[in-house]
């Protein structure tokens, strides 16, 4: 049985699309804020005016420099870093970056760390090259319609014989709506941030 990997960083061209509203399956913004210490793996790009960067956890369009949107980080110092890039008054690269999340920004805990591009919401489902049920097609095509005016919903596809939702923060309350709205394993939430190995993981 293979793997079937879907990733969140594509070439120039393609355009992720954004928005912000609520979306189906139990979505409700005011569970997105959490005390918990949260990391990702993620493009960080800002510029050399020295405003706050944003971290990248949806397309990356890969030109240089990169051009993506996402939340903004809190607590961020370039000075701090060796391995940044500048080009044009950018200034990015990738960190594994840790902090917490209120629903809007997210503040940094701890120094980031140079990482490899992993791209955010990445996730392996098990192909077995079954064809998508009546279901998941529905769910594909209504999250899809919701993604255009939901920033956290970061891309939607179909995987696997789920519809799988990258999402930037899921503390588990969207999965349980989609659960209830589509039954179990038709919908897979998959949460860009996730709990640090710091927060007892």
């Amino acid at each position: 049985m293979k793997k079937l990997l879907v990733v969140g960083a594509v070439s120039l061209g393609v355009l992720a699309v954004t928005g912000c509203a609520s979306s189906p399956g139990g979505h409700d913004p005011t569970h997105d804020e959490t005390t918990q210490e949260l990391t990702a793996s993620a493009t960080v790009l800002g510029h050399e005016d020295g405003t706050s960067p944003v971290m990248c956890l949806g397309l990356v369009l890969e030109s240089f420099p990169p051009l993506c949107s996402g939340p903004t980080v809190l607590g961020w110092d370039w000075s701090n870093l060796l391995d940044e890039h500048r080009a044009s008054g950018s200034i990015w690269g990738t960190y594994e970056v840790t902090g917490t999340w209120d629903g809007t920004a997210f503040t940094l805990t701890a120094l980031p760390r140079p990482a490899e591009l992993v791209s955010p919401g990445v996730a392996d489902i098990e192909d077995d090259g079954a064809a998508a049920t009546p279901a998941v097609t529905a769910a594909v095509e209504h999250y899809r319609r919701e993604s255009q005016a939901d920033t956290d919903i970061l891309g939607v596809e179909e995987a696997g014989g789920s519809a799988l939702v990258t999402v930037v923060f899921d503390d588990g309350v969207m999965q349980e709506g989609a659960d209830a709205l589509y039954g179990e394993g038709v919908v897979v939430i998959d949460s860009a941030l996730e709990p640090s190995a710091r927060s007892g993981r």
